[in-house]
Order: C-alpha cells, then structure tokens, then sequence
C-alpha cells in the first residue's frame, strides 16, 4: 500500500507483478501511467484493492485521479472497493478505520478453507458458441460505486429482463425467492447445495443462492463465476468485479450489466448457466 507518490510505487509493484500479492491500497494518489507497466483489461483480477481520493485533493492532478480510480473500478477487474473523502490531500481516520477493517476481512478470506480448491476448478463457459465469450458492443454503463452495487445507466428494457428471468429460472433446481443478499425487489436464484459444492460458488452459501437479478429500475445480475471467467466476463464487456469479492464474498462474484436486445440476453443467459453449473460442480 501508498499514499501520496507511494500510491504510485505499490500501484507499479502491484501491476508488475499481480500473483504476489493478496491486495493493495492505492491512497490519495495515482497509478503510474507513463512507467511502462501493464495496464491491460483484467490485469488484477482476483486481487482486491482499496482506493480513496480526496474530493479537494490539489496535490495530484485530477485527470490521473479519475483515470487511476476508472481504471481500477472497472477494466482492472480488480475487486475495487473505493472511497471518496470531502478533503484535500491527506488520509483521514475514517479512511484508516476502514481499510484496517477491509485488511482484516481480506486475511480472513485468504484462511476459509476452500472446498476441492474451490477458485482452482477447471473452468469453461456454458451455453456458447465454440468461439467463447464474445465482446459486448459499446461503451460500459455507469455502476455504483458504493455497495448496493447497481448498474445506473443503459439498462435492460423491462421486456428483455423477464424474459431472462423466466429463461434462467427454469435451471434445474432452481427455484426463486428473494435475495437473501440483495436489495429488496432482486430475484435470488437458488439451489440445494450439492454435497461436493464449493463455497465460493454461492453468492449465500447457507441458502443456496448463486445469483440474483436485480429490480426492473437496474435490471443487473449479481452471479458468482470461476474467477478466471469472471475475469474473462470483465475484460469483454460483460461485467465488473464486486468490490467485496474475496473479501467478505464468493472471489468470482461480479455484476453482469442487463442486456439490451435479444443476442445479448443469449450471452446473459449463458453467463447465469455457466456460474448455476459451477455451484454445482458441472464446470
């Protein structure tokens, strides 16, 4: 973790090298854009990262500011979890608070035990053509960043998200209430956990439930992927990381944007599959 300018230096570690660490903190400052490290999509997945700026902040130029905190909230398909402080340039105890508490959650993650490897199963997408996960056409939308995470802009027409609900309910086994998790009006999708099944499978493991849809005003779904898809499901498009993934939920949850016409649904769909087959152990 940095502050200030050591933002820069753990960002140029963090990027350099993902696969050694178990999180970062980038406080009040930026990634180092111009050093040459890679900045691909999807480049920390699966590494959880903690970010706060100040609103007032006139020490670090606005325009990295906003191009460190979209980088990360969304192409990194890190699990962003991000704080925005009414101050200038300086790390307030709140802020502190917080990420002691985010640090704690993260280790306690890193010691659950993990059902026959849980994040390590062979992994493929469901119900696609032999060419795989195709890129989703257009800008991303606008997604929350607080928690509830929601999608705010470009949503599903009201026709298309029953329609996908109706599809991806009649998934064997699967029966729908609501959320155990979500907000009021989301659509938990549930299962009787199999025997064998990995925890990190489940969005609410105690309930069985792998996914939810979110209500008609959002039209989102929250689903919980074999990370090295849910990394996929990021860098083309189709979803952003959930900022507590791996940190207090399943590693591979993310938030799939609501689709926008009936070849897009096709691909929802197939998301939902793919993440109902991996809590049941058919990935």
């Amino acid at each position: 973790m940095g502050f200030s300018g050591g933002a820069a230096f753990a960002g140029g570690l963090l990027l350099s090298d993902p696969q050694r660490f178990a999180g970062g903190a980038i406080l009040y400052g930026t990634l180092p854009f111009d050093a040459g490290v890679p900045l691909s999509a999807a480049r920390l997945a699966r590494v959880p990262v903690f970010v706060a700026q100040g609103e007032q902040d006139r020490v670090i130029p606005a325009d990295l500011l906003l191009r460190t905190w979209n980088y990360l909230l969304t192409e990194s398909a890190a699990p962003a979890y991000a704080r925005r402080d009414p101050g200038g340039h300086g790390i307030t105890g709140e802020t502190l608070d917080e990420l002691g508490g985010w640090i704690r959650e993260r280790l306690a993650f890193l010691a659950r035990p993990r059902a026959n490897g849980g994040s390590d199963v062979k992994a493929g997408w469901t119900g696609l053509r032999e060419d795989g996960l195709p890129l989703r056409a257009g800008h991303r939308p606008q997604v929350s960043w607080t928690i509830p995470q929601e999608q705010r802009s470009d949503n599903a027409p009201r026709e298309l998200q029953e329609k996908l609900l109706s599809r991806i309910s009649t998934l064997a086994g699967v029966s729908t209430r609501q959320s155990a998790i979500s907000v009021p009006g989301a659509t938990g999708l549930m299962l009787g956990p199999a025997p064998a099944a990995t925890s990190d499978g489940f969005l609410v493991p105690s309930v069985g439930e792998f996914a939810h849809q979110h209500p008609a005003h959002d039209g989102s779904l929250h689903v919980a992927l074999p990370p090295v898809l849910a990394a996929e499901a990021v860098a083309k498009g189709w979803a952003v990381a959930h900022p507590l993934a791996g940190v207090r939920l399943a590693s591979g949850m993310v938030l799939v944007y609501g689709p926008r016409d009936d070849s897009e649904l096709e691909t929802v769909a197939a998301i939902v599959q793919t993440s109902h087959n991996y809590a049941t152990l058919q990935v």
